[in-house]
């Protein structure tokens, strides 16, 4: 488990699939994590994708919670490259009271220092709805920086819409402000 100063991030268990997919069918959820969403995401979905990271060593999947150890949202990487110290990294915060106040920035920040630091990678990235500006504000609090940006690549509220990719190095990460990280 990984503290910090308002939240935890503890490794995901198959239990958590039934809060994962309760906040993922939110439509603030919906509309600013995926891509396309033709169904909402199912329990049996979130069971799956766990049994594949912790099988199949693809990636590394956390739970954030608060200090009363409620479930708030999750992280996980993705597409884990050790030859090349790359990975690609996903976030959100299911709870709506939870949302625009700091703790996605303080889970990101937990869990960059895990990879770059414990795991030892060198570049985590990601991709962004352009029009989601509460997680780009996140990341880049975070020091996330705009990589490229890919015109017209989803359709969303009756027209398309641009996506950032975004990404981080570790030494940038590391000269950055880890002040929510606590001392063990």
């Amino acid at each position: 488990m990984f503290t910090g100063e308002r939240i935890n991030l503890r490794p995901q268990k198959k239990e958590d699939a039934e809060y994962i997919a309760k906040y993922q069918q939110d439509e603030d959820v919906l509309d600013n994590y995926f891509m396309g969403h033709t169904l909402p995401p199912l329990k049996e979905f979130a069971e799956h994708w766990y049994e594949r990271l912790s099988t199949k060593n693809e990636g590394y999947g956390f739970v954030i919670e608060n200090k009363q150890g409620e479930f708030l949202g999750s992280c996980h990487a993705n597409g884990l490259n050790f030859k090349n110290g790359t990975t690609y990294l996903a976030i959100f915060i299911g709870h709506p009271e939870y949302r625009s106040k700091g703790y996605g920035t303080e889970a990101m920040k937990l869990f960059l220092n895990f990879m770059f630091n414990e795991v030892g990678l060198r570049k985590v990235k990601l991709n962004v709805f352009a029009f989601n500006k509460r997680a780009i504000r996140c990341y880049e609090k975070s020091g996330f920086k705009v990589e490229g940006i890919c015109k017209q690549e989803l359709y969303r509220y009756g027209e398309y819409q641009d996506t950032y990719a975004m990404c981080i190095y570790r030494e940038d990460f590391n000269r950055g402000d880890l002040s929510c990280i606590k001392e063990a």
